[in-house]
């Protein structure tokens, strides 16, 4: 069988290799590092906010009694 072969939509397989090259080199090109991470922002940021998570957790898990006084006024 010497034609070339086509697919149900109609691309050959040469189209569908030039499509994938335009698509890669689509992608090489907006792979750039913004500027916040150029200046170090957003690693500042990612701290922050790890903190915040790791408080509130912290605080999510201390116990709320209220303390009781002894008799004589004491507190354990």
């Amino acid at each position: 069988m010497d034609a070339e072969l086509v697919h149900p939509d109609g691309l050959t397989s040469e189209d569908i290799d030039q499509l994938l090259r335009e698509a890669a080199a689509h992608w090489t090109v907006s792979a750039r590092p913004t500027s916040a991470f150029l200046d170090g922002t957003a690693e500042q940021r990612r701290v922050r906010r790890t903190a915040r998570r790791e408080i509130g957790a912290v605080v999510r898990v201390l116990p709320s009694r209220p303390q009781v006084a002894s008799p004589a006024g004491e507190v354990a």
